[in-house]
Formats: C-alpha cells, structure tokens, sequence
C-alpha cells in the first residue's frame, strides 16, 4: 500500500518519534546558558552578544520570541528542535525523490531521524536541529537550481543560507562542501554566476559572525586539542554517540556499556552501508552532492584545528553533516539498477530495519533525567533546594553550580542569595558572578537557615558556614551535586 503523500507521512512520524518524552531530561550546561540568554529582556541580550555567545546570536533572538509565548518548561524549549527534525525528515523525503525515487527518500529520511546524533539535537535547547533542516533544505534548493534555474530558487537559496549560517557559524563549510558539489557537476557549473551571486547570502553573515566571534575565542577554550583521537570523533561521536569528544581514549561523558554496544553496530552497519553507496552509485550526482556535505565540514574544522593549533572541532558541531550519511547509506534504494531483484531489496530493507533497532537503546538513554550528562544534575538541585528550604532561608553555592540557578530559577524564588555579586545581565555573560563563603559572611550570616549546593567531593564551603556557626543538617545528594541545610547553632 503506497503513501498518499509520503514527505508528509515521514515528517508526521518523525515529529511524533522525536518529540516523546523530550521534556524528560533536565536542562544541561548549554541549555542553561540559553534560559540564561533568553530570560534577559532584549537589549541586555543584544548587549550580551557583544561579549559572549555571538555564534549562537540568531538562535537566542528566535528563542527569545519563542518563549515570550511559550513560557520556559523543557518541552518549550525542545520544541522547536523537534519541529526543525521533523520538517528536515519532510524535506528529505522530497530530496530524496528528487535524487533517485521516493523510496530513496523515505529510507534516507528514516535513518537520519534515528541517528543518535539526530535526535540528540532533537531533544536538545540549542541550534544545531534547526541547523539539520537548513542544511537539508539549502541542499534541497541546490539540486532544484540543477533541474531549473530561476531567480527565486537562488534568491531562496541565498536567504536559507544566510539563516543557516546565522544559527551556526560552522555551516558556511556547508557552502564549501556545496562548492565542490558545484565545481564536480557539469551542470552546477553552468550555473555559476547564478551560484556566484547567492554566495553573498552565505558569505556575509559568516564574515560578520566570523569577526565578532574571533573576539570571544576564550569560550571554545575548554575543547581539547585535535589530537590522534580525532578519527574515532568524527567516524563514531560524530553521528552515533552522546558524548561531547574523546580524551585520553576515553568518552566524555560516558554512555552506558550496553548503549556503546548498539551504537558500535550502529556505526559499523552505517559505514558499509555509505560505503556500498558511494561505491554502487559512484557517477552520480547523489554521490557528488552527499560525500562533499559528509566530509568537507570536517576536514576544514578539523585541518583548521592542526594548522592552527586552536581547538575548533567537536562533534556536535557538525550535527548537519549527519543527513549527508543517511542519504549515502540509503543510496542504493535510489538505483534500481544497483539492487536487482526482490531478495536484494528485502536484504537492504532488513539492514534499515536492524539499524533502527539498534538505535533503540541510545533513544532511551537520551530520554532519561540525566540524559545529557550526570554532572549536570540541574533539575535535582532544583528540586532539592525546593525540598529543603525555609521560609526566610538563603542559598549559597559557587560558580560551578550558578547554571543549575539559571536553568530553574524558580525554585530559588523567596530565597536570599548572598552570595551574588552582579547577575549575569548586568555582568553580561552566562552566569551570575559569585562570591565565596569568607567574602559573603555580612550577608550570609543575617539567615539563620541556608541551603548549600556544593559538588561532590568538595567540601570547602561546609567548611566555611560551620566557621560561621551553621551545622548541617538534611542532605540530598545527586549524580554530582550534593544540596544540604545548614541552621546557625544557637
């Protein structure tokens, strides 16, 4: 029984697929800094991008719009990167039939949806799903200026790819890779004044994006160096694992052992799968568009890396090369003459089947309260602090811990907060700027109750509130914080 409208169906299902419990997982590390950048009112925000997060500039702006209607929960802010997932696997279909046939689409559309890396940015407050479909679709517009040139379609074309680079200053490799796409393809290549002029779309907001951030560098300076596990970042982390990169073998952070075990089946199975594609399919076009799209980003982030020795290259990054995988995998399903016959059809259709099996078990993960990483053990912090507190009481934590405070800033409502110094708008950066307990004493002292929020392991600001006179009481201890209250001794 065929789809009536197939694109549409795909989309339908990929919505449903990755919006089930995207609201599960508590905020992490960079969903924290977007609450922190889009609770601000909007000049401070403008003013923020002047000092950090420039690269993230037009995501914040959207955002911030977004959440003046739709308030600040989990699934508010997923939402969009579920919508933008859901619309890319819509555009892919009609890629995809635009490359080969409908079942090309489908199949090409479906492994992308599933891919670890795809659904971790689906369940995810920051740009990089959004960045999905403006890759999919600027390499929709390309092979539709292949069939039929026309002045709208470069107009569009440009216009997607100056959003595109907006929401990420690392798709203007996407450019790159559309370049040699273009320079590969006899008929691209008659089109390259139409090309030439579009690239301004493209250009402009990466130059501007480009000299702001050069200015803010000392954000990336928490990323390793490229080093010699940078193939294993790129083949696994890439498009099959959670984890932000590899150091000294090991992956941070870690992932359960059986989820590391499906997605290595994964990623080998996916491997083959592109590599019989590119093989079977070498002379064609979808060939020529997909392998640049695949490996082009990567090369330049990571090359840039070596040559400069900056620290330019993290998986997450180049989230938009991950439908440049799928398609490669699925190409053979796009060339009748490739898979002759019912049974080699049914093999292939079996291995798509086996790879959304073994997604299965990251699918999961992703969607557990600690999902993202245990250290970032926001959502227990917030509702232990609201377990423990007293009216009347104050917090005190670090700046270690002040995202968990940006991230749920409600639980901390009615409490003191001695030791604040200036809050992260008038600072403008991400976090509030805080104080240690000795510099905070005048203020902490005028409560008689204050619940500490301390990481694990550390235990050099209990120490400082019993100098003051506090005595622990209840504790609550989480994947890496632990959140206790102290009462002044009579």
């Amino acid at each position: 029984m065929k789809m009536r409208n197939p694109a549409l169906t795909v989309g339908l299902l990929a919505l449903m697929y990755s919006g089930i419990g995207c609201w599960r997982p508590s905020f992490w590390t960079d969903e924290a800094a977007t609450l922190s950048a889009v609770r601000r009112s909007f000049p401070d925000l403008t003013e923020m991008l002047g000092h950090v997060d420039a690269v993230h500039g037009a995501y914040y702006v959207l955002l911030f719009g977004w959440t003046r209607v739709f308030g600040f929960s989990e699934l508010s802010l997923r939402l969009p990167s579920v919508v933008a997932i859901a619309l890319a696997a819509f555009v892919m279909v009609r890629l995809g039939a635009k490359l080969g046939n409908v079942r090309l689409g489908v199949l090409a559309a479906a492994l992308m949806v599933v891919l670890p890396r795809t659904q971790y940015s689906a369940t995810d407050a920051r740009s990089y799903a959004l960045t999905v479909l403006g890759a999919v679709t600027a390499t929709y517009l390309l092979v539709s200026i292949r069939e039929n040139p026309r002045a709208v379609t470069f107009a569009a074309y440009a216009v997607v790819g100056a959003v595109t680079v907006g929401l990420s200053f690392y798709c203007i490799f996407l450019f790159a890779a559309h370049t040699l796409t273009s320079v590969w393809d006899s008929q691209l290549r008659k089109k390259w004044r139409g090309l030439l002029a579009a690239s301004v779309g493209w250009l402009l907001p990466a130059g501007y994006i480009g000299v702001v951030a050069s200015q803010q560098q000392f954000q990336i300076s928490w990323i390793p160096p490229v080093g010699p596990s940078f193939l294993f970042e790129y083949s696994f982390l890439q498009f099959f694992g959670d984890g932000y990169f590899a150091k000294d073998g090991i992956v941070v952070p870690l992932s359960t052992p059986g989820e590391d075990a499906s997605m290595y089946g994964l990623a080998v199975l996916m491997w083959i799968a592109a590599a019989i594609g590119v093989w079977s399919c070498r002379g064609h076009f979808l060939v020529r568009l997909s392998l640049p799209w695949l490996v082009v980003p990567a090369i330049i982030a990571i090359g840039g890396s070596l040559l400069t020795g900056g620290n330019y290259y993290l998986p997450r990054y180049l989230t938009f090369t991950v439908p440049a995988l799928a398609l490669l995998a699925a190409a053979p399903l796009g060339r009748p003459q490739v898979l002759r016959g019912c049974r080699a059809r049914r093999v292939w259709t079996a291995a798509a089947c086996v790879a959304l099996v073994l997604a299965v078990p990251s699918y999961v993960g992703q969607r557990t309260q600690f999902g993202r990483d245990p250290a970032d053990d926001f959502r227990f912090v917030a509702t232990a602090v609201g377990r423990l507190a007293e009216p009347g009481g104050a917090f005190v934590m670090s700046a270690s811990s002040d995202l968990a405070y940006q991230a749920y800033p409600d639980s901390f409502r009615g409490l003191g907060d001695p030791t604040r110094g200036i809050t992260a708008a008038q600072w403008k950066r991400i976090y509030d700027q805080r104080f240690d307990v000795a510099s905070s004493a005048p203020k902490i002292i005028q409560y008689s109750s204050v619940i500490l929020v301390e990481k694990n392991g550390d235990t050099s600001m209990a120490r400082a509130l019993q100098d003051l006179g506090y005595a622990p009481g209840t504790a609550e201890r989480g994947p890496a914080t632990t959140v206790t209250r102290f009462s002044r001794r009579a």
